[in-house]
């Protein structure tokens, strides 16, 4: 905008009064009204004699923003600290550059990555990167740690990569055998026993967590050899899934009015804030991120948030007429657990009523092999 004004936003009783009383001083643009809120436009030089005039009136200014080219220069004046910032940091960059911030170990997640991480940070003598020997820590890091089959070392930027594989020992090797547990509630149907010890029949029901083949088998002279659990345990396993509607609500909603804040970072490290515009009651915020420059010039990040004001209403809701929607809405929620092309033998669904709510509880019954 090429015209230099400010936007005032007002709250008042007998506005037109007010409006008298200012246009005859001060040149009114761009008057707006929402419900009890108004929204005007004033040259800048007549800031002074309409806030005076507004307060006179005992108005409550809301918002008293600059617009046009002048206030953008002075905004920009109010940002020394930003041109002072990029100063400085053009003339520690290159030192800075040259260090090992962050160290990163690439592997399976496992405990072993956490120790890798806690030993490298303590034993890393220098943080300069030509300082590091990566063929030395690599020998370092699989002396230290026998689980590692392979590393290897890499600087990207400022970090420290640290790549490893682990060693994976059958179970065999590590004389280890784990029972074969369910992983479901359900109803055992048919059990096809190949290796191990059952602990459960047909028929059973058995729960999430519960054993249901034992890693040994008993010999012919009756000792227990260890061995790798292996069946086919079909099993009615249900589903189910709550959904709960209020006669009664509070939901939170969004007023139209917003701001906008920003922040400036230079390695996560915060150098410059906006100030903010008003303070809202209550409010929701929503981010984003954005590179102002190239990760090999100066690793320079924005971070716009918006904060929208908010106001809590009372929603009532009559169950009888959407009774049916909220039924399928928890069929939806149950229908995630299925497999595909796996079939339904079973569904129902309950409804629970208790003072202001009901409870609707949708169960399905499929058959599936829980010993696999």
């Amino acid at each position: 905008m090429i015209k230099n004004r400010y936007k005032i936003t007002i709250k008042a009783l007998n506005q037109e009064r007010i409006f008298n009383s200012l246009a005859k001083k001060v040149e009114i643009f761009d008057l707006q009204k929402d419900n009890d809120l108004t929204h005007f436009c004033i040259e800048r030089k007549s800031k002074k004699t309409a806030k005076k005039i507004l307060k006179q009136n005992n108005v409550k200014i809301l918002a008293f923003q600059g617009m046009g080219a002048v206030q953008k220069m002075l905004n920009i004046l109010k940002s020394y600290g930003i041109v002072v910032g990029l100063a400085l940091l053009c003339c520690f960059y290159p030192l800075q550059y040259n260090l090992i911030l962050k160290v990163v170990v690439i592997g399976e997640k496992t405990p072993l990555i956490s120790q890798i991480e806690c030993s490298i940070e303590e034993k890393l003598e220098s943080r300069l990167k030509w300082n590091l020997d990566a063929k030395k820590l690599e020998k370092t890091i699989m002396q230290e740690f026998e689980e590692v089959s392979s590393v290897s070392v890499a600087i990207v930027g400022q970090s420290l990569i640290i790549s490893i594989n682990q060693a994976q020992l059958p179970n065999e090797m590590k004389d280890e055998f784990l029972p074969i547990v369910s992983e479901y509630d359900g109803r055992v149907e048919s059990i096809t026993l190949v290796q191990g010890t059952m602990a459960v029949e047909k028929g059973d029901i058995v729960q999430k967590g519960q054993v249901l083949v034992y890693p040994f088998i008993i010999d012919s002279q009756g000792q227990r050899r260890a061995c790798q659990p292996k069946a086919d345990i079909f099993a009615s396993v249900w589903f189910e899934e709550k959904t709960v509607c209020y006669d009664r609500q509070i939901v939170t909603k969004r007023t139209g009015r917003k701001q906008q804040r920003r922040e400036i970072f230079l390695n996560d490290v915060l150098i410059y804030k906006s100030k903010n515009v008003d303070n809202f009651a209550s409010f929701e915020e929503e981010s984003s991120w954005q590179d102002l420059t190239t990760k090999n010039l100066l690793p320079l990040k924005i971070k716009r948030t918006w904060v929208y004001e908010t106001i809590e209403e009372e929603v009532l809701t009559d169950f009888s007429q959407i009774k049916d929607q909220v039924i399928q809405n928890a069929r939806q929620k149950v229908l995630i657990f299925l497999k595909k092309n796996e079939i339904i033998k079973e569904e129902n669904y309950t409804i629970k009523e208790e003072g202001g709510w009901h409870e609707i509880s949708y169960i399905l019954t499929v058959e599936r092999n829980i010993g696999g």
